[in-house]
């Protein structure tokens, strides 16, 4: 009996330990594959959290480049000053004209695969603005756009109405480079006079040749330089990238620019299903007299 008892014994013992050494093994397994799928997870989810950071950053750049252009709106015409000479509004919007000027800019767009799809351009009823002595109407259209169509659109915007090139300057702009042409050559300033009243449009069609002539009147580089970090990081900038190449051209040939003088008044945007691609809705005021 008890021999029996202590066979029974080794069995279940040997049993227990079998049982025991294969659950150890199955957690052991079951570790390892948890490890694995954490390092798994990681990485994917190290490369996923830098990428939504990544778009999450490129997002919020855009907005604020949308806030910018809202602020430069609201403070155009003030900026510009005297500039805005009331003769230069037309008493009417010429609907044709303005339509077919961004018809093209948006197909420019499209050919360089900025934006996919366009509304039709639609217009609100005027308002008149009785302390400005002028009438605004409403203009609509929305875009389905990449982020970088964006902000060539908001551009365009702020271009509109422009006729020069001291137009598309802030009046501290202006006021450096004569501070600076007063300082290194007084004589200068005829030059700078002359290169402020140019056609902003022949300007950004021939940057160096505008700039060239200009820079003869001084010896140095400092207003070389100065007049390169001003053009690079004005309107003027946003103005010869746009006009620089073949759309420039196609402007100056078929005579729709200047277009009339607008403002933007509310940008809507939300997020396309692709990366980097949005649904964007602009209302612009085109002026009146």
């Amino acid at each position: 009996m008890n021999t029996k008892t202590s066979k029974l014994r080794h069995v279940s013992t040997g049993v227990g330990l079998l049982i025991g050494s294969t659950m150890f093994a199955f957690a052991l397994l079951l570790l390892l594959e948890h490890i694995m799928v954490l390092k798994e997870v990681k990485m994917v989810s190290v490369p996923l959290v830098a990428k939504l950071a990544e778009l999450e950053r490129r997002e919020d750049a855009l907005r604020e480049q949308v806030e910018l252009s809202q602020i430069q709106a609201a403070t155009k015409v003030g900026s510009l000053g005297e500039k805005l000479d009331i003769n230069i509004l037309p008493k009417e919007t010429d609907f044709d004209r303005l339509i077919a000027a961004w018809d093209l800019y948006s197909d420019w767009l499209r050919n360089q695969g900025l934006v996919s799809e366009m509304s039709d351009i639609t217009f609100g009823d005027p308002v008149i603005l009785e302390e400005e002595g002028v009438t605004v109407r409403p203009m609509r259209v929305s875009y389905s756009a990449h982020e970088d169509g964006i902000k060539k659109l908001l551009i365009f915007t702020q271009l509109a109405g422009l006729l020069t090139v001291s137009d598309a300057l802030t009046d501290e702009e202006i006021q450096i480079l004569f501070e600076s042409t007063e300082k290194e050559n007084p004589v200068g300033i005829v030059a700078l006079e002359q290169f402020l009243s140019s056609d902003l449009l022949r300007y950004s069609r021939d940057v160096r040749s505008y700039e060239e002539q200009l820079k003869r009147s001084f010896n140095s580089t400092e207003f070389a330089n100065l007049l390169e970090s001003v053009s690079e990081g004005s309107l003027l900038g946003g103005a010869y990238r746009i006009f620089g190449g073949e759309f420039g051209k196609t402007m100056s040939d078929g005579n729709p620019w200047p277009i009339q003088f607008m403002t933007l008044r509310e940008v809507s945007m939300e997020e396309g299903g692709v990366e980097g691609w949005y649904r964007v809705g602009l209302e612009m005021l085109v002026w009146e007299r």
